[in-house]
């Protein structure tokens, strides 16, 4: 599920239709462990090797390209201290192997100015290095008569740092404003199982249905029937959600900050204070925003794998 399981789709999907022997590869099956890290240096016959999962090579003797793109490497300290003990036990040694192995790369690909902006924050020295590049969505146009109104997808991957049963109270709290105020039934579908809701301390939620971990498949389905989007985590390499919204001209509600207006674009449907007062009215403005369509993708893929991946030595 996520990001990381859309990114590889659309690589996969790439993949199907231009074959690129003289590029490797890598983090596309395997977990990060300390054998991988070593088994992964080997000298490889290629013009350019690319690291999908975070950790860069470090003396494979070829072009290195990098993506970045797991935030929890370059919190700042606030962020930290807000997060205390829900930011993942390995996250600290692997960032530290995260940023030694990034500084031995020839390019770092990150999909946002802002995750371009953590890591410079983080490595100044790497600044030169890096390119915003957005990740790669290949959506065909969808039909807007058949979405339901008042019904809102929430497609978000639960884990302890994104702190999401603080996030979905606020929601449910927004839902019942809008239920009583303007007289309009919501109901905001979870991509999440009851089990993780009772965790998080929103299994008595009023108008949250938790609908489980589903396929990207699934997804989309939901997505298709739902009127609009509510994307309400705090802290985002990316966010497709954000893009896939834009690119159905679907209303999104999310944070209004200049992550969100980059991925969402037109789609975004923002509140400013997250209080069920602020999400609330948000939600009402996105029961009564018809979202322009793009006249172009901006996250093309073949554009995406074809420079990554092409012929050419790119710059940043």
């Amino acid at each position: 599920m996520g990001g990381a399981r859309r990114l590889l789709l659309e690589l996969e999907g790439y993949l199907a239709d231009n074959h690129r022997p003289d590029v490797r590869i890598i983090g596309r099956d395997q977990p990060v462990n300390p054998s991988w890290l070593i088994q992964r240096e080997r000298p490889w016959k290629h013009r350019r090797v690319v690291s999908l999962n975070n950790v860069g090579f470090v003396v494979t003797p070829a072009r290195r390209w990098l993506l970045l793109h797991q935030p929890q490497h370059f919190l700042d300290p606030g962020e930290i201290r807000n997060l205390g003990n829900r930011v993942d036990r390995e996250i600290p040694w692997q960032a530290q192997v995260v940023c030694q192995a990034a500084r031995r790369s020839d390019m770092i690909v990150v999909p946002t100015t802002g995750m371009a902006q953590r890591v410079a924050m983080a490595a100044p020295d790497l600044s030169s290095r890096i390119s915003v590049r957005p990740n790669p969505l290949s959506m065909e146009p969808e039909p807007v008569a058949d979405r339901k109104p008042g019904v809102f997808l929430c497609p978000v991957l639960f884990a302890r740092w994104k702190r999401m049963g603080d996030i979905l109270r606020v929601i449910d709290d927004a839902v019942e404003i809008v239920r009583h105020r303007y007289r309009t039934t919501v109901e905001v579908l979870i991509t999440a199982t009851p089990q993780e809701a009772h965790a998080e301390g929103v299994g008595d939620a009023r108008h949250l249905r938790f609908i489980g971990r589903i396929t990207h498949a699934e997804v989309t389905r939901y997505r298709k029937m739902s009127w609009a989007t509510i994307y309400p985590t705090r802290i985002e390499s990316f966010g497709y959600p954000l893009a896939e919204a834009r690119l159905a001209a679907q209303p999104v509600v999310a944070h209004d900050t200049p992550h969100n207006r980059e991925v969402a674009g037109s789609a975004l449907v923002p509140f400013t204070q997250e209080n069920p007062e602020e999400v609330a009215d948000a939600i009402r403005r996105a029961l009564e925003t018809r979202v322009p369509r793009e006249r172009e993708n901006p996250f093309d893929r073949d554009h995406y794998f074809n420079w990554m991946l092409g012929e050419a030595e790119a710059t940043p």
